[in-house]
């Protein structure tokens, strides 16, 4: 029986050039989170500047409810700490496949509600750029780890009648948005330890 010869040092090669390219992943997907963040803090500035009392007042501070297809970023440190690579990851590429049907719907609600804020409809069209942009990342990131991203749930976003419960689910919406942005950012600097450029 003959024995094929194994060339290690080009196994080595290709398994270094595996890792460099998902590390050069993990680093582009980390830059767009760290614009998000700061695109999501200016976002919800200027939502609220466009609703009016009470939303700009400083004890307004509602619990944001659940939305189907939006898994919960609220984690405790340990509970955090817990979650595998692949858990964070498919957590991340759930929130922000969904998100864009939100901020969409947030954008269609505050054309009718605030016409003239046209700086908050560019802001919410660009949130939800972002976000498919960081699903396409993110799913990136899967599959050159060897790991298979999860399809999207469909989801239906809430389209309340009253104009303050619109406003009140696009006030959540960008709450959730702010808050995924933070998340996504600390799971990819977590991710970029484990793969360094």
């Amino acid at each position: 029986m003959e024995v094929l010869p194994v060339d290690l040092p080009n196994l080595r090669t290709s398994s270094s050039h595996s890792q460099q390219g998902i590390a050069s992943r993990i680093s582009q997907a980390h830059h767009l989170s760290v614009s998000m963040q700061r695109g999501s803090e200016q976002l919800l500035t200027e939502y609220v500047l466009r609703q009016g009392i009470p939303f700009g007042n400083a004890d307004f501070n509602p619990h944001v409810p659940d939305f189907p297809g939006l898994p919960s970023p609220a984690l405790s440190q340990e509970a955090w700490k817990d979650l595998s690579d692949a858990e964070r990851l498919q957590q991340d590429v759930m929130a922000f496949s969904n998100l864009p049907a939100f901020l969409s719907a947030v954008k269609r609600q505050q054309e009718m509600l605030n016409s003239l804020a046209s700086e908050l409809h560019r802001q919410l069209e660009t949130a939800g750029m972002q976000c498919r942009g960081m699903a396409s990342n993110l799913k990136s990131i899967m599959t050159a780890m060897g790991l298979m991203p999860e399809p999207a749930v469909p989801v239906e976003p809430p389209n309340p009648v009253e104009n303050f419960s619109k406003k009140l689910v696009g006030y959540y919406v960008c709450q959730l948005y702010r808050e995924w942005a933070n998340r996504s950012e600390e799971d990819l600097a977590l991710l970029a330890t484990k793969y360094p450029l």
